[in-house]
Order: structure tokens, then sequence, then C-alpha cells
């Protein structure tokens, strides 16, 4: 899988930035959701990776699943700094419609640190796989509880958290368990023996290795999860073909 952010611009467009404001990727200035979707896409946002990527624009929601389409598993999280309950709904149900708009509820996972946020995703679309980011653990009662109490169907914590105890825990409540980020390949390797069911790395070389070293691990969890036989050779069949996503759903 793939995972990346997303954000909501003024005019309630889902666009895919990691950052609140502008300032560090891109030439503009301030809060992303305080633009409009026609003023974000002004911006060059490659420069600073790289000239070879000078002019790049920030991409939507709907171009990212237009890439990923047929290819590869998304894992999306939703990022926002609101508290204003009336506005996480909203942007949760933006989100949902987004998705089920473009046919994408079998190839997706929603994650977010707002248990608002995933509470509404869930009620709104029970298709929807959602997942609970916590970066602490909850001193009266278990985070594993909190995530089964909000709907979700997984749990991503970091890996300075990953315990054994958690990964079980988690799959007690029938929770699939996910740590990141993990790059190097001992703590990669420390994550497996634990039990968890996926890692979020930026060296999926190093992981794929691992991967390779332990093949009787047999598919991950999420693909088990969301695809079925039928879904799982649609995407196979599909991946040389040219589709877009108003004629087929995301399989």
């Amino acid at each position: 899988m793939i995972e990346f952010d997303v954000r909501l611009t003024a005019d309630n467009r889902l666009v895919i930035i990691h950052d609140a404001t502008l300032e560090r990727t891109t030439n503009g200035r301030g809060a992303v959701a305080h633009q409009t979707l026609s003023q974000l896409r002004k911006l060059d946002a490659g420069a600073w990776f790289g000239s070879e990527f000078a002019g790049s624009v920030i991409p939507t929601l709907d171009d990212a699943l237009q890439l990923c389409h047929g290819r590869v598993l998304v894992n999306i999280e939703v990022k926002t700094e609101e508290r204003c309950v009336a506005l996480l709904y909203q942007l949760a149900d933006v989100v949902a419609a987004r998705i089920s708009d473009l046919g994408a509820t079998r190839s997706v996972v929603i994650s977010s640190y707002s248990r608002r946020v995933v509470s509404r995703l869930s009620d709104t679309d029970r298709r929807l796989a959602t997942a609970l980011l916590s970066d602490r653990l909850f001193t009266n009662r278990h985070v594993t509880v909190v995530a089964k109490q909000v709907g979700a169907i997984a749990l991503h914590v970091p890996y300075r958290l990953a315990t054994s105890q958690l990964a079980n825990r988690a799959r007690q409540r029938s929770l699939i368990s996910a740590v990141h980020t993990v790059n190097d390949s001992v703590d990669m390797s420390s994550a497996i023996d634990m039990g968890f069911d996926a890692i979020f790395t930026d060296r999926p070389d190093r992981l794929r290795r691992l991967l390779d070293l332990n093949a009787g691990l047999g598919g991950s969890a999420w693909s088990k999860r969301l695809l079925g036989k039928d879904a799982s050779d649609e995407v196979i069949n599909s991946r040389n073909q040219q589709l877009s996503l108003s004629e087929s759903p995301c399989s």
C-alpha cells in the first residue's frame, strides 16, 4: 500500500499535502484551509524537493486515486487541527462522499488521529475501512477499546509504543494493527516478531527483503480484509490497462 495525507481547502475540496501550512513544501504562504483549490493549484509544490520536480502542483484526492486505480491499495490519513465538532463532521462527510463517488470503498483505508472523524466516517458508510491513529496510550482504558468504540477496524501506532501486548490486544478485538514509521531493518523484524499486521516505512526495499525471507507470512492483513478473491483478480488483471475511475470502481 501507499500512504498520503489529505486536507480540506476553503472551498471544501480535498488536496494531498502533509503540513497545515504552505511554506515548507510550496512557494506559497499561509494555511492550506484558508486557500481555495484554484489558489493552491497555482503554487509550485515540487521545487523544494528537487529541480526536476519544479512546477509540480498540489494534487487532489481525485488525482491520486486516478493514479493508483487498479494498481495499489491506499491509506489516506485525514489531517486536521480543527476542534469544532461541526467542522470535524463536515470534513468526514466530504471525505466519505468523495470516496463513495469515486467507487473506492474497497481500495482505501481512511485513518485519522481525530476520534470524531473516525467515528463519523464509520457511522456514515459501513463499507469504509477506518483506522484510528494514536500516539499515546490511554491511562484509564486501553487504546484498543477506544478504537473499537469509534468503529475503527484498525489501530495505527508509532514504533515507540509498539509492544507484543498491544499487538495481541488488537488481535483479540479483531483490529488490524500497524506500526509507523519503521525504517531500520532490525526494528522491522522486531515489529514482525511482536505480531503487528502492517508496517509503515520510507524504505520499502528493506521491508521487501525481510518479507521475502518470511514468505510464510502470506498476504497482507489489509489486502485480505479489503479484497476478496474476485477483487484481487481484478487488481492483477487491470495493472496494464488504462482505466478511469468514472468507468470502473477501484478494487
